[in-house]
């Protein structure tokens, strides 16, 4: 074999090295494959439901923005109609998830429709919002009221992306903020 046919072999076999996994992808891409199992714990919102335009508002009245700039996530929590100690419970383990995110915590609000439970520490990402019930209509979530607490993330454009099913389990959520608040 002459110099320059082992150039151009070497060549195929780089270009041949490097092309074919991305050859595999867009197959697999295009083909409709789908992993049998992702990393990410919630669902994700399959397409993307946009709530940057809905005006959402605080208890006392005032609008709550999305702030792309702020790059702040947003944890809607979605608690049902009557609950009590399963809302106190879920209420104390949602402010020591917060507290867990450390220095990422501002970039974390924990949206609670209605009022705070009655007797629990309030901290820095609580924010107690307004849920018309037309609005909370919309959001997928599965399990039924009497499952308890569900949860859903919107992202810092105001996008509900990642929704949780009522009875979460909050570790694993924590492990979906901490990948994605930064």
């Amino acid at each position: 074999m002459n110099p320059q046919q082992r150039s151009r072999l070497l060549l195929v076999l780089v270009v041949l090295m490097f092309g074919t996994p991305f050859v595999a992808a867009v197959v697999m891409r295009f083909g409709g494959w789908q992993p049998g199992q992702t990393r990410n714990y919630g669902t994700l919102v399959q397409p993307p439901q946009d709530w940057s335009a809905i005006p959402l508002k605080t208890l006392d009245g005032a609008a709550y923005p999305f702030d792309p700039e702020g790059r702040r996530w947003h944890l809607l929590v979605l608690p049902p109609e009557s609950c009590e100690e399963q809302c106190r419970d879920q209420a104390d383990v949602l402010h020591r998830l917060w507290v867990s995110e450390g220095r990422r915590a501002e970039k974390l609000d924990v949206l609670w429709p209605g009022a705070w439970p009655q007797g629990l520490e309030r901290f820095g990402g609580l924010r107690e919002i307004e849920l018309p019930p037309a609005l909370r209509a919309q959001v997928p979530v599965q399990g039924t009221a009497g499952d308890g607490v569900a949860a859903v993330l919107i992202d810092h454009n105001g996008f509900l992306v990642v929704s949780y099913a009522a009875g979460f389990d909050p570790s694993r959520m924590r492990r979906d903020i901490d990948r994605l608040v930064k």
